[in-house]
């Protein structure tokens, strides 16, 4: 097997251009789809069936819609209703869009480990909701979230590569130029991959790390 490291070095820089644009649109949307699905989840819990209903809707789209079509609708279909948008804004759009909707499961699911007896000790005590959720809740569902939330964050990193199909100029649009003038197919690739898997496997090793955090906390 021959692999031409000339190839390499010369989409290397390209690579890791994308690889900020990628690291930007990860770094805006992943954050503000888990403060929007945060407060999703808050109205799917809400006594109001509107605020409910309306979650509940939401959550629903973004799991029976796959991601690259609410993409193709963003780009291709916003201007069709006379609303301009660049890619990179619809793809933090999509980023957060996505990311909320998954979050909010992963929030109501912790809120569900809490016993609900605790809650209703809390109230006995005549404790507000605000200081429940402070000093009771969140306490407690904070390590519960850090595993699933790194693997969403994971998840949604990875799948920047669909906003390639915007030409929105990420990781893999620019493999895709690079392989496109240079054939080299496994180097560039290649490399893109190694790029995605070093990224991930660093995001893993700082959930593991907050993990162990939180243990130690814990326990004293």
């Amino acid at each position: 097997m021959f692999i031409d490291f000339n190839v390499v070095e010369h989409a290397t820089p390209a690579l890791l251009q994308g690889l900020r644009v990628t690291a930007t649109v990860s770094a805006i949307g992943i954050p503000l789809g888990i403060a929007a699905g945060t407060t999703a989840a808050y109205m799917a819990d809400s006594r109001h069936k509107l605020l409910r209903a309306a979650a509940l809707g939401y959550v629903e789209l973004v799991r029976n819609i796959p991601f690259l079509i609410l993409v193709y609708l963003s780009f291709f279909g916003l201007p069709k209703l006379g609303l301009q948008s660049s890619a990179f804004s619809i793809a933090i759009g999509a980023t957060v869009f996505y990311t909320g909707g998954y979050f909010c499961e992963i929030l109501r699911a912790a809120f569900r480990s809490v016993p609900k007896g605790q809650v209703r000790a809390a109230l006995s005590l005549g404790m507000s909701g605000w200081h429940i959720q402070r000093h009771v809740v969140v306490p407690q569902i904070f390590g519960f979230l850090i595993p699933p939330t790194v693997s969403l964050t994971i998840m949604m990193f990875k799948d920047t590569a669909v906003f390639s199909v915007m030409s929105l100029p990420e990781l893999t649009y620019q493999s895709n130029l690079m392989t496109a003038d240079t054939f080299a197919y496994l180097e560039v690739l290649g490399m893109t991959a190694l790029i995605y898997w070093g990224v991930s496997v660093v995001l893993d090793a700082f959930g593991h790390a907050m993990e162990r955090r939180v243990r130690r906390w814990n326990h004293r």
